[in-house]
């Protein structure tokens, strides 16, 4: 073999085996019960991003107290921040927490569409709540809220996405004085899809710029042209 033909080998082995890497499905696990919980799967490795470990508060040194420094007058408004809904996903608690993180999970798939969110496969969804309030007129109203903000979600999923099992369970409580619930979200990505996809939205997007940049242009020049050359009006015979 020539040192041409071996390097041709070599590298349509490493093309061969960024493939096959990027070909292993990464399996992602998201669970609510008392706070949210998110780990993450990939061959052999396992990885538990949420919750965070809780930090050991250090013990405060005492300082000398400072001379206050004059500051110059700040504007009594504040400046109104978006709130970042993932942030949001991760600090929420409790009953009402679990119904933020339902409500903000459209927004976050919603995020990539197309095909990079047809390539993310739910391998289950399972969802779990019973509404209580104590009254009965409130419980009620409290029931159409939270189905109001499911079941569009799980459809959401079922018409953009592969899932292979899905379980919704909703049921108003009458004499419970709290409401509860829990979910499972629990799918798998490819890498080599997401790539493909990213790529295909990547160049789609740049044709539409560039043809719009082009086309906007040429009408500039044609416009250019006719204001610099206009047509010769016809006289009046007289």
């Amino acid at each position: 073999m020539t040192g041409f033909q071996i390097f041709l080998c070599v590298l349509l082995g490493i093309v061969l085996f960024f493939v096959l890497i990027l070909s292993i499905p990464v399996h992602v696990s998201l669970n609510y019960s008392d706070k949210i919980y998110l780990s993450v799967r990939y061959l052999f490795i396992k990885l538990k991003i949420l919750p965070v470990g809780e930090k050991k508060e250090k013990p405060e040194k005492e300082k000398p107290p400072k001379k206050p420094k004059e500051k110059p007058p700040k504007d009594d408004k504040p400046k109104e921040k978006k709130p970042n809904p993932l942030l949001e996903m991760v600090k929420a608690n409790g009953y009402d927490g679990m119904m933020e993180i339902l409500a903000n999970l459209k927004h976050v798939f919603g995020l990539y569409g197309g095909k990079l969110l047809k390539s993310v496969v739910f391998d289950k969804i399972e969802i779990y709540i019973t509404v209580g309030t104590g009254d009965s007129a409130s419980t009620a109203i409290k029931y159409g809220k939270t189905c109001q903000k499911v079941y569009p979600l799980v459809s959401f999923l079922c018409n953009n996405n592969v899932v292979k099992k899905y379980g919704v369970n909703i049921s108003p409580d009458f004499l419970a004085n709290r409401s509860v619930g829990e979910f499972e979200f629990d799918f798998h990505i490819v890498l080599r899809k997401i790539i493909n996809a990213s790529i295909a939205m990547v160049v789609r997007l740049v044709f539409k710029v560039v043809l719009k940049f082009l086309m906007g242009a040429k009408k500039n020049k044609t416009a250019e042209a006719e204001n610099t050359n206009p047509k010769p009006q016809p006289q009046n015979a007289n």
